[in-house]
């Protein structure tokens, strides 16, 4: 048994062996003890001992427990022209536990075939439906026509037991079962080794998971649309019926051990690397922004170049205008907007920028801040968080300033508030308004006195005012800010940035659906002042007192300032088919960064947020355990059989070198699409020719020929990775 190692995944380790040929398959034995005593003047032969016993394994039908995956999954639908369907067994061993000739063990007895829609008379919609016969039934057939398993030694007790079996037409029998010299290279081991974790599950259904495992795979692609039926079938009683001959009977009938069926929908465009290839090649480029046939001029050529979008707009007199808008997703690095500061809005009209190049508004910070009230109030999330937050700060709030024992540790430039108080009432003419009050009757003075304010002087504040005027500094506030730290925590962690980005609705993020057509992929920075605005628009809701306002400035304060994100886009039929493809945020050098979040909006858009600015982003099909075929350019990409086993050997180094597989393919039967691979038999079998390409590039040895686990090495299908490079 040969070993070559496949490589390794993100977590698995992969090795894959030729075979694993049983000292004894299973079946009925008979052991034999003959005793002879020979000596000196005695030669007696004593009479033979027979016992007979039986091997048992899988023969004529297989427990489902046996099946660990199938490729493609049953019911699936999609382009699988590349692929050989495949399946995966528990049981390592199973594949070579009996063998098709007595004379040849080292044959496997499995065989998977893939029969299309009108192949066989019993299922003419490729169902993967089978009939049920007994093994007697089977075996005992007395019809001429047909073509039964010659297996002679069957124990009684399976005579009368049920087994699945399958009528293929001669003709389709000839083209489609594979030679006695191809089995070998049509089964496999696998052993896989878990470096990280203990499984993964794939989108395709295959669990990669560590253990020894027997693999079959199929000698056709599936070509044609239409459904497709996979057998596992018994090839044990066919020992003279591999060759590729036509049977003179007009039927086989043969053992199916494991049947289920799929859609194919051959389409090039539908595979994962053509679907990248296409949103690279998007003439509208990668930027979020709006683009159209008739490119705008001026000042609103650069608005619609910076990410914004015209949006109608209301002006407090009524008029309707124009005004531009631009979500948190820009396609240039974000700038500091003008008037913006360390003080938190109070209000939208604060956040309204007037564009005097052109004479309307930039809406989209005030836009952020009337979502975050609207969030702030519709959001249960949200409004729950920041109710508990408002109770409990006034709470702590209150009880400090209750405790608060002098002026002094209230307000510095404030000893003793009361005289303070009634001083500035005197200077405020409280005296002259006493005397006058004193010598006017009722009715002059019901009619009332114009009050005098002296004038330059301030009326003096309220004792909330002196209070509150506390905390925004001093000890106090230290104190205050030490009684809050879980209220603020768990504030900060609803209000970040991230996680309100989440709440935003898709319209606010992407205002124009001309900004992300089908089969898009946008890349973006997220705009902080953005998000700043959305976040003091939440933190606005619930103030009903000016210790409330003193302890949102106080919140404000304290909470962490957004930072540097940046994103992608893509609106794909990639996202529906491949959902779990894998992102890869790159810096220069290799440095991974961090998807802070990542989402699926709808069937076929997703959403990622990136901590930092990445200089490359790698997509990478997912991996869903392994697969074989061919690539999708319809040549095999030529892998490494010397160490390190199973790199690829560059893009140049593919086989055939002409581009034309189909040179090794036949038809299942006239008209047929070819899809049935020669592999050791025909007039161009596909094993030789790529041994000989093999021997070329140093990875075999004069003379060496390629083996089953060598040729399972060539034709794993590897998930695709492509990467861009975003400008900056």
């Amino acid at each position: 048994m040969t070993e070559t190692t496949a490589g390794e995944t993100p977590r698995f380790t992969v090795h894959f062996h030729d075979d694993h040929i049983a000292p004894a398959p299973g079946g009925l034995y008979t052991a034999v003890l003959e005793h002879t005593v020979e000596g000196p003047g005695v030669d007696e032969n004593f009479l033979p001992v027979q016992q007979d016993f039986e091997i048992r394994a899988p023969q004529f039908t297989l427990d489902e427990s046996f099946v660990h995956a199938r490729h493609p999954a049953p019911g699936a639908v999609g382009a699988f022209e590349y692929v050989l369907p495949h399946i995966t067994l528990n049981r390592l061993i199973l594949p070579w536990e009996r063998s098709p000739d007595p004379d040849d063990l080292t044959l496997p007895w499995l065989a998977l075939l893939l029969l299309a829609e009108e192949e066989l008379p019993d299922d003419p919609r490729a169902q993967g439906t089978t009939r049920t016969r007994t093994v007697r039934e089977l075996l005992g057939n007395t019809d001429r026509t047909v073509l039964t398993p010659d297996i002679r030694r069957v124990p009684d007790e399976l005579l009368d037991s049920a087994c699945a079996t399958v009528d293929i037409p001669a003709d389709v029998y000839a083209a489609l079962v594979p030679r006695r010299q191809e089995l070998r290279h049509l089964c496999h081991l696998r052993r896989v080794r878990d470096r990280e974790a203990t499984r993964v599950l794939g989108p395709a259904g295959e669990i990669l998971e560590t253990g020894e495992y027997g693999v079959v795979v199929a000698n056709r692609f599936p070509r044609t649309a239409g459904r497709y039926a996979a057998h596992l079938v018994s090839l044990e009683g066919f020992a003279d019926h591999l060759s590729g001959a036509r049977p003179t009977q007009d039927t086989v009938r043969m053992v199916s051990l494991a049947a289920w069926s799929f859609e194919a929908a051959p389409d090039a465009g539908a595979h994962f690397a053509a679907l990248v290839r296409a949103l690279a090649e998007d003439p509208a480029g990668l930027g979020l922004r709006l683009t159209g046939d008739r490119p705008a001029q001026g000042p609103a050529a650069d608005r619609l170049a910076q990410g914004y979008a015209p949006v109608g707009h209301v002006l407090p007199s009524g008029e309707r205008t124009l005004a531009w808008y631009r979500g948190p997703f820009t396609p240039v690095v974000p700038q500091r907007p003008p008037g913006f500061g360390d003080t938190p809005l109070r209000h939208a009209d604060e956040a309204l920028i007037y564009l005097t190049d052109s004479g309307v508004f930039d809406v989209g910070y005030a836009a952020a801040f009337t979502l975050g009230r609207a969030l702030a109030l519709s959001d249960d999330t949200l409004a729950s968080a920041l109710s508990a937050f408002r109770t409990r700060s006034r709470r702590i709030a209150t009880r400090a300033l209750a405790h608060s024992r002098t002026a002094a540790l209230l307000d510095a430039d404030t000893a003793h508030p009361a005289r303070d108080r009634f001083h500035r009432l005197i200077e405020d003419g409280l005296g002259e308004r006493l005397h006058r009050a004193a010598r006017t009757t009722g009715t002059a003075a019901a009619a009332g006195t114009p009050r005098r304010q002296s004038g330059g002087v301030p009326r003096p504040p309220s004792p909330t005012a002196l209070r509150t005027g506390a905390l925004r500094a001093g000890p106090l506030r230290d104190g205050l800010l030490r009684a809050l730290g879980r209220p603020l925590a768990e504030l900060r962690d609803t209000v970040d940035q991230v996680a309100l980005i989440a709440r935003t609705p898709l319209h606010h993020l992407v205002p124009d659906v001309r900004m992300l057509p089908p089969e898009s992929l946008r890349f973006f920075h997220v705009d902080p002042w953005w998000c700043a605005a959305l976040r003091d628009g939440v933190l606005s809701t619930g103030i009903g007192t000016t210790l409330d306002e003193v302890v949102g400035r106080l919140a404000h304060d304290t909470l962490d300032a957004p930072r540097p994100l940046s994103g992608l886009l893509m609106r794909s039929a990639l996202v529906r088919n491949w959902p779990e493809a894998v992102v890869e945020p790159l810096r220069a050098g290799g440095g991974l960064l961090d998807i802070v979040h990542r989402r699926v909006i709808g069937p076929d858009l997703l959403l990622c947020l990136v901590d930092g600015v990445p200089d490359e982003v790698v997509l990478r099909e997912p991996h869903a355990g392994i697969h074989f075929g061919v690539d999708e350019n319809d040549r095999i990409g030529l892998r490494r059989l010397t160490p390190p086993v199973g790199d690829s050997l560059g893009e140049e180094a593919s086989f055939p070198a002409d581009g034309d597989i189909g040179r090794f393919l036949r038809t299942a039967h006239d008209g047929a699409v070819p899809e049935i691979l020669d592999l050791t038999a025909g007039p161009d079998p596909l094993v030789p020719a790529l041994a000989d390409a093999l021997r070329e590039l140093g990875e075999l040895p004069e003379g060496g020929s390629l083996s089953p686990g060598a040729l399972a090495v060539e034709l794993v299908n590897a998930p695709q990775r492509i990467s861009f490079t975003p400008g900056r």
